[in-house]
């Protein structure tokens, strides 16, 4: 895949088999893959490891995680934002990649730089994830952070 074709929205789902509320979230992400097509990018990270619930700040799964193109100048860096544990100016996160599984199951890499733009965490309905997390959502006006949730803007 070229830098090209991964220049649109990425949500990237945090899922493992051992969590309950994480068994429905991959069908439902293929699902809406389906539904948005070229629009917006899928990735499915099952069971991740530590490292990268670390660096994403992910303490419950499943997790869903939209990330937009950065800026590969440097202008486009994101605030942190108030971690679950009330850390504040919690550090970007800006990927130069990400890694996961695509829809069909497949090994996909997107090259960035990506900047996180929301964050959700636990079992989220269909039209939920669709309207805030989807390739039409506007997360400033549309998402609310709970506990746990971050939006970054």
């Amino acid at each position: 895949m070229t830098a090209a074709e991964g220049r649109v929205p990425v949500l990237v789902l945090l899922s493992a088999d051992w969590a309950g509320p994480s068994r429905p979230a991959p069908t439902l992400l293929r699902e809406l893959a389906r539904r948005w097509g070229s629009s917006m990018h899928t990735l499915l990270v099952e069971d991740p490891d530590d490292g990268i619930l670390d660096r994403w700040q992910v303490e419950h799964l499943p997790t869903w995680l939209r990330f937009v193109p950065a800026d590969e100048g440097g202008a486009d860096e994101p605030l942190g934002c108030e971690g679950p544990e009330g850390s504040e100016g919690a550090a970007p996160v800006v990927e130069a990649e990400l890694r996961g599984l695509s829809p069909r199951g497949e090994e996909s890499l997107l090259p960035g730089p990506w900047r996180l733009d929301v964050r959700r965490s636990g079992a989220l309905p269909k039209h939920v994830v669709d309207a805030e997390l989807g390739p039409l959502a506007v997360p400033d006006a549309a998402v609310k952070p709970v506990p746990g949730d971050c939006q970054i803007t």
